[in-house]
């Protein structure tokens, strides 16, 4: 095999767990297993999740909702990122819900309602800061809490089931953007309280959020009743900004990456390695051939500066990774053959948020940018291969 991602199933049941104990089971949790479970496979996935307790997932598109539909996943499903034109009824049809972020869109949701005649749920975004998607909502000015208001009653075939917001900057203690959408978000939520309407899911927080301010948790006096992790049900979550005290928890990295070492090569010292020659041989050196590279998703921008574990020891990358094959120095593996197999992200090894600081990147890239070429094996625990 060239190469693979193993996914420990029981990795993520742990994780799912861990994330119950924070919110002291207060808040539902939203299982985000978009871009294809950050790129774990969502339908394994959302089983393992389903089996750990999980009743509530989110997915970007209704494509991937319906991967889950047709998977046998019945639980309610969220399209965080809303419906396209035309695809309402499909969406409705199926029992999936859209994360609604303009009154059109609202009044669209209500015809499609009308038209299959029957009652549909959708949850609400309100844009507190991020600027991206949600509508624009300030309970302090007439005009736009009347058009919301106006529209919520007018849409009778719509249950409005939950509310929401996105924080941009939950990791980062060094701006007060978290606060003030905190604060703007209740005032949002307790406007549609006093207007009579009670949706029973209100939620904003994502993994940063639950992990480093305990949004979700039993001290949050919003009175969030969900939250919505995502990377930290695999086991990262973005590292805090400035803050020093160090934030402990037991999440586990659920996917470990592994290539195969195709051949072993001697080369003199001077000899130019891989594309552009932009590794020169400073001695005699052994090399090793792995059969992946940034076709299978391996970051070209760790060309020369990553590292790879082969039987305990790291072996740097040198040269160019090219499409399919990446180079390494075995000097510190003496015992590697060929028919190895190195571990690019795992145990010993750099894991996603270690990958993403030599990048530049972020954890979520490192996961998702994992390519379909590369096939998922699935472990029910971390020893039963």
């Amino acid at each position: 095999m060239r190469c693979r991602a193993i996914i420990d199933l029981d990795a993520l049941r742990a994780n799912y767990a861990h994330l119950e104990e924070l919110t002291g089971r207060s808040a539902a949790i939203l299982c985000v297993v978009k871009a294809d479970a950050y790129g774990h496979g969502s339908l394994a996935a959302a089983r393992a999740l389903g089996d750990a307790g999980a009743r509530h997932f989110a997915v970007a598109t209704l494509d991937e909702a319906v991967v889950l539909r047709d998977g046998g996943i019945g639980a309610p499903i969220l399209v965080l990122g809303g419906l396209e034109p035309g695809t309402e009824r499909e969406a409705a049809l199926r029992g999936i819900d859209p994360l609604i972020g303009t009154v059109g869109e609202l009044r669209n949701w209500d015809e499609t309602a009308r038209a299959i005649g029957r009652k549909l749920s959708c949850h609400l975004l309100f844009n507190t800061g991020m600027n991206r998607l949600g509508i624009d909502f300030d309970p302090s000015r007439m005009a736009g809490r009347e058009e919301l208001l106006g529209a919520l009653r007018d849409c009778e075939s719509v249950e409005l089931r939950g509310v929401a917001t996105h924080y941009a900057s939950a990791e980062d203690f060094r701006t007060r953007q978290t606060e003030g959408q905190h604060r703007l978000f209740a005032k949002q939520v307790e406007f549609l309280r006093e207007a009579g309407l009670a949706p029973r899911y209100i939620h904003a927080a994502n993994s940063a959020a639950i992990l480093y301010r305990g949004i979700g948790g039993p001290g949050d006096r919003v009175g969030h009743t969900m939250v919505r992790p995502g990377l930290a049900l695999y086991g990262y979550v973005k590292a805090p900004a400035g803050r020093t005290r160090p934030i402990r928890h037991r999440l586990r990295p659920a996917l470990e990456w592994r290539a195969g070492l195709r051949r072993i090569r001697h080369v003199p010292a001077g000899a130019p390695i891989g594309y552009g020659a932009r590794f020169v041989a400073p001695q005699a050196m052994r090399i090793g051939i792995l059969v992946v590279g940034y076709g299978d998703g391996l970051d070209w921008r760790l060309s020369n500066c990553g590292s790879v574990e082969i039987h305990g020891a790291l072996c740097p990358i040198v040269g160019e990774i090219s499409m399919d094959l990446t180079i390494v120095d075995l000097g510190p593996a003496a015992a590697a053959r060929e028919g190895d197999e190195a571990v690019l992200l795992g145990a010993g090894a750099d894991d996603a948020q270690g990958m993403a600081t030599l990048t530049g990147g972020t954890p979520y890239e490192v996961l998702c940018g994992i390519s379909k070429r590369v096939p998922r094996e699935y472990l029910e625990s971390a020893t039963g291969r």
